[in-house]
């Protein structure tokens, strides 16, 4: 989880210093697949964490405190698989419709239709010159 966020700052930093050095029209590709492979760093830091919690909690159960089997609940298999599949279920669903607006937006923007920008609302454009090296 920490690892995963350290990748995200040093791809924050090196992509200020590529659009500070380049431009944003004329950056390399690479980083923008970087960029795009870190778009799910969240989901990975999320999931790393969570096995880390999960994981955690069973050492006191190994040490001969307390034996594992003696520590299981009584609940039935068809319940954990029940709950198991609704969490994968809401999981898939989630994913599924994070990868559909990201890939909405995307393609609403690669064709010019963007949001209006909120300090320009009339179609007066930004001064980008601050973004051109150079200049």
């Amino acid at each position: 989880m920490i690892g995963t966020g350290v990748a995200m700052l040093l791809l924050f930093w090196a992509g200020l210093v590529l659009l500070r050095k380049y431009g944003a029209a004329a950056m390399p590709r690479l980083p923008f697949f970087a960029f795009c492979a870190m778009s799910f760093s969240g989901w990975i830091a999320t999931l790393a964490g969570w096995y880390t919690t999960e994981i955690g909690r069973q050492p006191w159960l190994v040490q001969g405190v307390l034996m594992t089997k003696d520590a299981v609940s009584d609940v039935s298999a068809g319940m954990v698989l029940g709950t198991l599949i609704g969490y994968l279920v809401i999981y898939a669903t989630l994913i599924f419709a994070y990868i559909g607006v990201i890939t909405y937006l995307a393609h609403k923007t690669t064709k010019g239709e963007g949001t209006p920008n909120r300090r320009y609302p009339h179609g007066g454009e930004a001064n980008v010159s601050a973004l051109q090296p150079g200049e």
